[in-house]
């Protein structure tokens, strides 16, 4: 592996991270509520994306304005592993060891929000409890949750990998002899 993709992929992982890790201060002090927001979520993925894909750029320059695939592709994919692992050990620590009254906040919150999104897409009452009731034993910030959402996030980024990788690699031109 070429050194620029390794040496971006990190440093650009932890940039991603420390800014989720300034967002969620940030939603944590404002007000919990926002930190269930789609709209908010749908930002903080935007975010990153962006970061993600000036990784990818820079990358590309280093390379002398060629990328391969793959070495797109390792560079996103390293920087969003990197950064989801940073975002979810301080989720982790936030609501387990430093305010462990705000997870229990910020699940019912989520869980009103569940309710209320399934009544207004008419789910039956009988389908809206149970997931209630799920919501309530869940623990989402358990070590055990904060890894099956690592993976799901790994997955949703490598196929969001695989379409940055598509779009911005740039094959150094062959020549016959």
């Amino acid at each position: 592996m070429k050194e620029a993709i390794k040496k971006n992929g990190i440093n650009f992982g932890i940039i991603i991270g420390v800014v989720s890790i300034l967002i969620s201060t940030l939603l944590y002090i404002i007000d919990l509520e926002l930190m269930v927001s789609i709209w908010v979520g749908i930002i903080i993925f935007l975010v990153s994306l962006g970061i993600g894909i000036f990784a990818v750029a820079k990358s590309k320059k280093e390379l002398g304005g060629f990328i391969s695939f793959k070495e797109a592709f390792t560079v996103f994919f390293i920087s969003m592993a990197i950064s989801a692992a940073i975002s979810n050990l301080f989720m982790y620590g936030l609501f387990n060891f430093v305010d462990p009254d705000a997870k229990a906040e910020l699940s019912e919150l989520v869980i009103k929000k569940t309710v209320t999104m399934m009544q207004d897409m008419g789910a039956p009452s009988d389908s809206i409890k149970e997931t209630a009731k799920q919501l309530k034993e869940t623990d989402n910030f358990s070590p055990l949750s904060l890894l099956k959402s690592y993976v799901g996030g790994l997955v949703f980024h490598i196929i969001i990998g695989l379409i940055v990788a598509a779009a911005m690699k740039k094959n150094k031109p062959e020549f016959e002899n």
